[in-house]
């Protein structure tokens, strides 16, 4: 299974994602959709939406100042 983060403001996009892969993450404030899908729905995930709105989750790291 892999985490991707897709980007859409469109309620519409969210309902043709549950149909590729199971959601996981909602966000209002920057329009991004976090959904948890195997690897051929991912690429089908990458044909609908386009690549650029596309991109595989990763584990951010805190930085000290």
């Amino acid at each position: 299974m892999a985490r991707i983060l897709v980007k859409t403001k469109d309620p519409k996009d969210i309902e043709k994602l549950r149909k590729y892969g199971k959601i996981v993450f909602l966000s209002s404030l920057v329009d991004v959709v976090g959904v948890e899908a195997t690897e051929a729905e991912v690429e089908k995930i990458k044909e609908l939406f386009g690549g650029e709105r596309v991109r595989y989750s990763a584990r951010g790291a805190i930085q000290k100042v």
